[in-house]
């Protein structure tokens, strides 16, 4: 999956150049309907995807703060309740506000990647659409573990396309030991990193602000990583999410239950 921009690097990471944000999802496979109901897609106003998102209550989302290039709601609709996604879908909905962390930039290693949204109207539960888990406040994820990403990003960087169909990958975590070093210390400690270690599986454009799921538990936020996508050795990297539970509350107004 990947974002509305995305700047072309190939491993410059080593001369100082800025991460590439991209979202999609490379050599995944088709999600089984009803698998991932709180996953969303964000739109232009013209119905482009651009952006993943997750439903964390009826009437909020969580995603990337650098889906965002404007910040005027309706200037995006979203696409809810369905694996596959298209310009004239129905289950659209407009926003009525979007959240951005207080402290974001997209010029120092996207800190604070994260927003929130809120619907103009709360959505309706059923067996295709439902909130995710969210972790407990800072209980961060360790390396070594087997996590899923999801999104309908790109399948490769070049000749690509934003998948229609949802996909999901196989990932595996890393620890921030690990990341620091293949990312050459350009990592926060608010991120979490994940990827496979001979490369060609992860996130691409399109992919971005869409869930890192770690037993169903939302763990991550899709944000940047190299180009072109999925090359090894190096991983995705993820806003951790919970670092940010008590902003979550605060400004959604939501009492998260652990694990929920």
């Amino acid at each position: 999956m990947r974002p509305l921009l995305l700047v072309a690097i190939f491993i410059g990471l080593g001369l100082g150049a800025p991460p590439v944000i991209e979202n999609y999802v490379v050599n995944g496979s088709d999600a089984l309907a009803a698998e991932f109901p709180y996953m969303v897609s964000l739109r232009t106003r013209s119905g482009t995807h651009t952006c993943g998102a997750t439903i964390i209550a009826n009437s909020w989302l969580l995603t990337a703060a650098h889906c965002f290039v404007s910040r005027n709601p309706d200037d995006y609709t979203i696409q809810y309740g369905t694996n596959v996604i298209s310009k004239d879908g129905d289950s659209v909905m407009r926003i009525r506000r979007i959240i951005c962390r207080d402290g974001y930039d997209d010029n120092n290693q996207f800190i604070h990647d994260i927003a929130l949204i809120e619907l103009e109207q709360p959505l309706e539960f059923d067996a295709f659409v439902d909130s995710v888990r969210l972790p407990s406040a800072f209980v961060f994820t360790q390396g070594g573990q087997e996590a899923q990403l999801v999104g309908w990003g790109l399948n490769a960087t070049v000749g690509g396309v934003i998948q229609t169909h949802l996909q999901k990958v196989d990932l595996e975590t890393m620890t921030d030991d690990e990341c620091r070093k293949l990312h050459f210390d350009k990592i926060h400690t608010t991120n979490i990193c994940a990827g496979v270690k001979g490369g060609g599986k992860g996130q691409c454009t399109g992919d971005s602000g869409g869930p890192l799921l770690l037993n169903g538990i939302q763990v991550g936020i899709v944000s940047w990583s190299v180009k072109p996508c999925t090359i090894a050795p190096y991983p995705g990297v993820f806003t951790e999410v919970s670092h940010y539970i008590d902003w979550i509350r605060l400004h959604s107004g939501l009492t998260l239950m652990e694990g929920k």
